[in-house]
């Protein structure tokens, strides 16, 4: 049954083809003019794969009513069969109140029978035989519409979900763009701001408004290409638009040594003049070293050395080996960080040297293709 159970159209289909194929065997075994009443009630479930709304209480009436008539006059045995599958697809459906109603009458037409004492069957242990059958179906068929509203009700959250991280998404992507072109901007602004006043005020001082404008030139340049990189690093696979802003790398480091870890730190070259897109990646290499000494080294310590020179980047984290000599990342892993420093033509490589373990990256100092 799992393939009848992934939708309610595929349920209610395979129902009717079970229900088609218990009227066929139900019109064998009639008697007299019992092949009409099978005959009208063999198409019922066809109509109801075929017509998707139609009401539960119309197709437990077409199939109940000929099968009390039938059993009542003892022309039909198996008519039941048909109504069992016709019970479990109305209540794996959406229902209403009459359909309830109806499903109770049909729960209870077996008794009806023994009421009406033309069956002798039915006066004996037939009656409480086809009661039985009847409950089994309404509660396969409950069962089977629990599963179709756990479905939906996944569906919905799926749904959900998906659209709660794509607003969280753009959000976040607002705010890095704001973190990274604000400041830039800004100082833009107050340069252009100063050239107008100096030459508001003092039209002759050329020299020192050409001068505020060739700064807010040089600063808006400088914007316009971190951004540039930044969203060429986002096409790339980056989950992060922010670069790391001046201050913020020993930021990074103060959060580790206040929890404890020991970090030394050589920086050889300008830092500050790497361009964004080195300058992201340089972080997460850090934090997720870093993170890898706080989880696995024998002690808290690391040394950090950076390298700055025309080109490149070199950044290289040793630590104490721990207890075993393989390392595995934490969140991004160390896996997605190469695949980061490999999108920005970057090198990766974690190795084993003496008793440290050592996690080296090197990087450009330009993101290739991103300048104007």
């Amino acid at each position: 049954m799992p393939a009848l159970l992934r939708d309610r159209d595929e349920f209610v289909i395979g129902a009717a083809v079970l229900g088609t194929g218990l009227g066929v065997l139900n019109l064998h075994y009639t008697s007299d003019w019992g092949w009409i009443l099978a005959l009208l009630m063999l198409p019922a479930l066809i109509v109801r794969a075929l017509w998707r709304s139609m009401p539960g209480w119309l197709l437990l009436s077409w199939v109940t009513v000929p099968t009390v008539v039938g059993d009542a006059a003892v022309v039909t045995r198996s008519a039941y069969l048909v109504v069992v599958t016709a019970l479990a697809v109305v209540a794996a459906g959406r229902r209403q109140r009459v359909d309830t109603v109806v499903m109770f009458l049909c729960l209870l037409s077996p008794f009806l029978i023994w009421l009406l004492e033309t069956n002798d069957w039915h006066r004996g242990l037939g009656a409480w035989l086809w009661f039985g059958g009847l409950l089994i179906g309404w509660g396969f068929g409950h069962v089977v519409g629990r599963q179709f509203a756990l479905i939906d009700e996944l569906e919905r959250t799926r749904d959900r979900l998906a659209e709660t991280a794509v607003a969280e998404d753009r959000q976040r992507i607002a705010r890095d763009l704001h973190d990274l072109v604000g400041h830039s901007f800004s100082v833009v602004l107050l340069h252009l701001s100063g050239a107008r006043m100096i030459l508001t005020s003092s039209p002759t001082e050329v020299t020192e408004a050409a001068e505020a404008l060739r700064q807010a030139e040089l600063v808006g340049r400088k914007g316009m290409d971190e951004l540039r990189q930044a969203l060429m690093l986002m096409h790339r696979g980056s989950h992060s638009l922010a670069p790391l802003q001046s201050g913020e790398l020993e930021h990074l480091l103060d959060r580790y040594r206040d929890a404890g870890m020991r970090i030394d730190i050589d920086i050889a070259g300008d830092i500050e003049g790497v361009s964004a897109a080195p300058r992201i990646v340089l972080h997460d290499v850090l934090r997720e070293a870093l993170t890898n000494v706080a989880k696995h080294a024998r002690s808290p310590e690391a040394t950090i050395r950076i390298g700055v020179d025309h080109d490149r980047v070199d950044v290289r984290v040793e630590s104490p080996l721990g207890p075993t000599p393989s390392r595995t990342g934490s969140g991004m892993g160390l896996a997605g960080l190469e695949h980061r420093v490999a999108a920005i033509d970057g090198t990766f490589q974690t190795r084993t040297d003496r008793e440290h373990w050592v996690v080296r990256a090197q990087l450009p100092r330009r993101l290739a293709g991103a300048s104007a």
